[in-house]
């Protein structure tokens, strides 16, 4: 299956928890072509034996960052990951869904968390060099 971007080069910048990753190499491992995963949370919580606070607290987070999408309300939520990094059948797929989500702004985007912290003003105890 072919993807558009390379979810994996990026995952340490998510910042996602151990149980979002766990998560995700699931929904990855199972979905069909364009990203859609006929899982609800309480399969994948069966296969990882996280629980169920958890795991949604996993899927809140993956949802929070744009990786995974919900549908559907209530408990009959339905998931799918981000058509930008869903894997697809050809490159032909591929390139019709992405010339779809062009047509109405792009897919949905993928939130990178800011940094907490700004670094160190210049001469306020940062860096010193070593002769």
């Amino acid at each position: 299956m072919l993807t558009t971007t390379d979810l994996l080069g990026m995952l340490h910048q998510l910042q996602l928890t151990p149980t979002a990753i766990d998560v995700l190499s699931v929904m990855v491992a199972r979905q069909a072509p364009g990203g859609s995963v006929g899982m609800k949370q309480s399969e994948i919580d069966e296969i990882l034996g996280v629980g169920q606070a958890s795991m949604s607290r996993a899927m809140a987070l993956l949802v929070d960052r744009g990786i995974v999408l919900r549908s559907g309300g209530g408990r009959g939520h339905r998931y799918a990951l981000n058509p930008a990094v869903a894997g697809y059948e050809s490159q032909h797929e591929l390139e019709k869904e992405m010339t779809q989500q062009l047509a109405v702004g792009g897919p949905p985007p993928i939130k990178v968390p800011g940094y907490a912290k700004r670094p160190p003003k210049p001469g306020k105890g940062g860096l010193r060099s070593v002769a």
